[in-house]
């Protein structure tokens, strides 16, 4: 997608167009978001269910929402070429498609971190010695430099073939 951006350059471009649909995705996508919820709420769709939605969560869906992708792209490009705003629709959603992306994606990790801060704490501290993560973890620890494949490595790994090839040496009496 990003290097298409430079083979549409001499597109007609409209920023006034491209930011108004973007305050309309914003707007839309969050409005849609919220009013989803609500009426699964009002319908009592979370009425009995032990961890229901709360505001972060809520924020966080809407905010991943916001991520405008390919396939956006994909269904201007079909838009027939004797259409008289074609150029300017594909450009703006283009546009739309790499700020949004570059923008929302590369700040959602700090969302998280900023909207569940704590979350990760208490399941660490909360986690079930019987859950695959813990599993892992014991398995990660068991199979540390006391394994009998601790001297087995990676064939790219060029400071593990050193050490292997000054053992063989050693081993071999030169």
């Amino acid at each position: 997608m990003g290097l298409t951006f430079f083979s549409y350059r001499s597109m007609p471009f409209s920023p006034s167009l491209i930011g108004t649909e973007f305050v309309i995705i914003l707007i839309g996508r969050s409005c849609a978001t919220l009013g989803l919820v609500g009426l699964l709420k009002l319908c009592g769709y979370e009425k009995n269910h032990p961890s229901p939605i709360n505001w972060r969560e809520l924020l966080f869906i809407c905010y991943a929402g916001l991520i405008r992708g390919a396939i956006a792209f994909g269904l201007v490009l079909r838009i027939d070429r004797s259409f008289a705003g074609r150029d300017l629709i594909v450009t703006t959603c283009l546009s739309l498609v790499l700020f949004s992306t570059i923008l929302f994606a590369s700040t959602i990790g700090l969302l998280g971190a900023c909207l569940f801060p704590e979350e990760k704490k208490e399941e660490i501290e909360n986690e079930d010695p019987q859950s695959p993560a813990a599993l892992e973890d014991a398995y990660d620890d068991a199979s540390s430099e006391s394994s009998h494949r601790s001297g087995i490595h990676h064939p790219n790994d060029l400071n593990a073939e050193a050490s292997n090839n000054s053992e063989s040496v050693a081993n071999d009496g030169f």
